[in-house]
């Protein structure tokens, strides 16, 4: 008998000790309850398509495209793409073809953005295209720098984007050129004025593309506006010693050289090769360039225009 209450007695203390654990046990799933409400995240992803068609969220989506196709980014998917390119194609050994190749490798290891490293080795080539476009096809243009920076900039801002801010540019520097000629300022504080006048169009231009909702003009960097805006002064003393007519054709000739220059630098294929191959790319311009100073005939557009006389 002792040993039965003994039994009875440890059974109740059991349930008196098993009670609260079951009540703990039951009162445990409020917090389970709470945890699993915690997909209150998830509601915010309803709202994410939302804040996608936001403006700002658009603006640095294109932002985030152009960085990766633009060249001239020292960051973004174009220069993720060519160090991959260089990652597929090693070279087995330093040799005296290709020791240039092979300290482009090491800086880029070390951090040189391998786009910049394409630029300076593709702008010779665009100031040889240049040179042979006015040495021995004929075309005149505003000089060998105004193109060879232009087409730069246009790779930045794109074709139709930079074409559109260079007439603007023109346009603007030739109103306030007419405005300035009023006041018969000296020469330093009227190009200054001029600047002036230049940089406040193309602010108003931005104001009214971003009211207008155009995403082109505000994806650009400060860069290429600053460069079209600088060749401005160039442009005016250009208007000083040719006529309308000689000036529209110059303008013309050199959108035409810029246009065809940048279309060069973005495409892919040739930053390729100039970044596998820098060595014969360099050589090959240099004596390009030999070849060309050597010459001293006719030029293209010569032959053409006097060709009448020659056949005689």
């Amino acid at each position: 008998m002792k040993q039965l209450a003994l039994l009875l007695s440890i059974f109740c203390l059991g349930l008196a000790f098993t009670q609260p654990v079951s009540a703990q046990v039951r009162v445990t799933p409020t917090p389970q309850l709470e945890v699993e409400i915690v997909p209150a995240p998830t509601a915010t992803v309803s709202t994410a398509p939302a804040e996608i068609a936001t403006p700002s969220a658009i603006l640095e989506q294109r932002i985030q495209e152009k960085q990766a196709t633009d060249i001239t980014e020292s960051v973004g998917g174009k220069k993720d793409a060519l160090v991959a390119f260089l990652d597929e194609n090693p070279i087995e050994q330093l040799a005296w073809h290709n020791f240039f190749q092979t300290a482009i490798r090491q800086a880029v290891q070390k951090g040189l953005p391998p786009n910049i490293v394409v630029l300076f080795i593709l702008f010779p080539i665009i100031a040889s295209i240049i040179a042979a476009s006015r040495h021995l096809v004929g075309l005149q243009g505003f000089g060998i720098y105004i193109p060879a920076v232009l087409s730069v900039a246009f790779v930045s801002t794109g074709v139709v984007t930079g074409i559109v801010i260079f007439i603007s540019v023109l346009l603007a520097a030739t109103a306030f050129r007419n405005l300035i000629k009023i006041l018969k300022l000296q020469y330093l504080p009227r190009t200054a004025l001029l600047l002036w006048g230049v940089s406040l169009s193309i602010l108003s231009l931005l104001i009214l593309s971003t009211i207008w909702g155009v995403i082109s003009f505000l994806t650009i960097n400060i860069f290429p506006f600053l460069i079209i805006i600088l060749l401005t002064e160039n442009f005016m003393e250009s208007q000083l010693t040719t006529s309308s007519s000689q000036l529209f054709q110059l303008t013309i000739e050199t959108l035409a050289i810029a246009v065809a220059c940048s279309l060069m630098i973005g495409f892919e294929p040739i930053q390729k090769f100039v970044l596998v191959w820098p060595e014969l790319t360099i050589a090959a311009v240099a004596l390009f360039n030999f070849l060309m100073g050597r010459y001293s005939g006719l030029r293209l557009l010569e032959y053409i225009r006097f060709r009448s006389i020659l056949d005689k």
